[in-house]
């Protein structure tokens, strides 16, 4: 599922705790991000390690491998070419990683803060 996963709900429940306003998966902006500060043109996408590669804890799966190949790969270009078209449209592009929202949810919501504030 794209939407209401486990690391999303635990980031929007501490910044809503810090009462940060934001919004959650807006569809009219290209990659639908998870989290969106509309006014600081600011976007957050929280990455599954799997499906979009982390560089240290993705396993390619043993079975059908050209598919699940060109599957990552495809992820991966689509990753890049989101961050290029935000970037470009005056964005700042902001991803964090599964992993990191499970072993230091702090240290994630520091990374938010500090773009929101410097914007």
């Amino acid at each position: 599922r794209s939407t209401g996963t486990t690391p999303e709900i635990v980031i929007t429940r501490a910044l809503r705790r810090q009462n940060i306003y934001f919004a959650k998966n807006v569809k009219y902006i290209i990659g639908k991000p998870d989290i969106v500060f509309r006014r600081k043109k600011i976007v957050v996408f929280i990455d599954s390690d799997f499906w979009h590669v982390h560089p240290r804890r993705f396993i390619m799966p043993q079975s059908n491998k050209r598919y699940w190949k060109e599957k990552i790969r495809r992820n991966k270009e689509r990753d890049s070419e989101v961050n290029k078209e935000l970037k470009k449209t005056g964005w700042k592009v902001i991803r964090i990683w599964e992993y990191d929202v499970r072993r230091n949810v702090g240290k994630c919501i520091k990374k938010i803060l500090k773009a929101v504030n410097q914007a």
